[in-house]
């Protein structure tokens, strides 16, 4: 049996982001009937979902970013690997933490695999990389110092809660962070129909700031208080520029009841409400569970279930031809304002320590999977 290579990387996101929606659900359901899962549940959702969905789609947009061929299906072995890791990690916080070093490892080697193949794609193409590239390739760094920050913790017990703290806050803001706000600098013009003549040169200008931002506040976290607000500040540069032209500029393009890029845009308006929630917890002014809700809520889900309504078509219909494609964008779509008001609203529910955030903000994603399993459904009972 062969493997159509063009194929594979839209079938392969496919599966990878319909799992990441559905454990977003799952993962509340579960942590309201184990409470004591809360950390086996968060990294359900991180580590089985986020992760592995972040590294398919470095695999579906390098190749665009280096102008160079699609990847070869060894290379989604990678992905497979980080979700194995994501398994056993949250299995091995609700049962077995002595096993968490296997899980780290094996999420090392897959971040490894990604940055040696980003690196060999950039160095053998002709001209330079589009700068998106160094975005990936920065968070991955941030994804492997994280990792190997539990894996050090997981050897010296003495040293576990300063090391989970760096490795909290350089895995959400440096690899989360970074590799979302990379994308979304171009997914949000291509989403909202309209170029951006600066994002170009705001790739190239910003990311060290976010970097620098991002270690700042990880350090911070665990040794040096200090680091935290500087680091915050530095974030909040590119970050305020590029929500203020969402909000102004954009905004007609942008915001709609019906249009992905609402929702993608709710994200990067989230994200310094996530940035200054993340600082206090780093500083001991806010509890983890409070910050990681927000998180959760205003950001995350508004980015990956955005994402999804635009790319889902996108991957089930390469060609972006024909009515049932049409259809299921559209279907979609179909209240993605709406939606970002509810976990929005979850956000601030959660911010303001109501426990019935969780049930509004299941509520949101469980609708946007009916519309997942409506476009599924026409996708594979059509003959297109």
């Amino acid at each position: 049996m062969t493997v159509d290579s063009s194929k594979l990387p839209a079938r392969v996101m496919t599966v990878l982001a319909v799992l990441a929606v559905t454990l977003f659900p799952a993962a509340m359901i579960l942590r309201h009937d184990f409470p004591q899962a809360g950390p086996s549940m968060v990294h359900l959702v991180m580590a089985v979902g986020i992760m592995p969905l972040i590294m398919g789609a470095m695999i579906y947009f390098t190749p665009v970013l280096t102008r160079s061929r699609a990847a070869g299906w060894p290379l989604f072995l990678a992905p497979l690997l980080a979700l194995v890791a994501g398994v056993l990690v949250s299995v091995g916080l609700f049962w077995r933490r002595d096993l968490l070093p296997i899980p780290a490892v094996l999420a090392m080697v897959a971040t490894g695999i990604l940055l040696g193949w980003m690196s060999y794609r950039a160095r053998t193409m002709l001209g330079r990389p589009h700068p998106g590239l160094a975005w990936y390739r920065w968070a991955l760094v941030c994804l492997l110092l994280g990792l190997t920050a539990i894996f050090v913790a997981t050897l010296l017990p003495e040293f576990w809660a300063t090391l989970r703290r760096f490795h909290l806050h350089v895995n959400l803001l440096g690899f989360v962070g970074l590799a979302a706000l990379g994308t979304l600098r171009v997914l949000i013009p291509t989403a909202a129909g309209y170029v951006d003549p600066d994002a170009h040169a705001r790739l190239h200008g910003d990311l060290y700031l976010v970097v620098t931002g991002s270690l700042l506040i990880a350090t911070g976290s665990a040794w040096l208080t200090w680091l935290v607000w500087p680091g915050v500040a530095l974030w909040l540069i590119p970050l305020g520029r590029f929500a203020m032209a969402l909000a102004t500029s954009r905004r007609k393009l942008v915001w709609g009841w019906h249009r992905p890029a609402a929702s993608l845009g709710l994200a990067v308006l989230g994200l310094p409400t996530v940035l200054i929630a993340s600082g206090l917890h780093a500083i001991d002014a806010r509890h983890v569970g409070a910050s990681l809700s927000l998180f959760f809520f205003i950001f995350l889900f508004p980015l990956v279930t955005g994402a999804v309504s635009y790319l889902l078509p996108v991957w089930l219909w390469p060609g972006r031809q024909g009515a049932v494609y049409e259809s299921s964008a559209r279907r979609l779509a179909w209240g993605s304002g709406m939606r970002s008001l509810v976990f929005f609203a979850a956000g601030v529910m959660a911010w303001s320590g109501m426990p019935e955030a969780v049930y509004l903000a299941a509520a949101g994603v469980l609708t946007f999977l009916f519309q997942v399993a409506w476009v599924l459904g026409s996708r594979f009972s059509s003959s297109i």
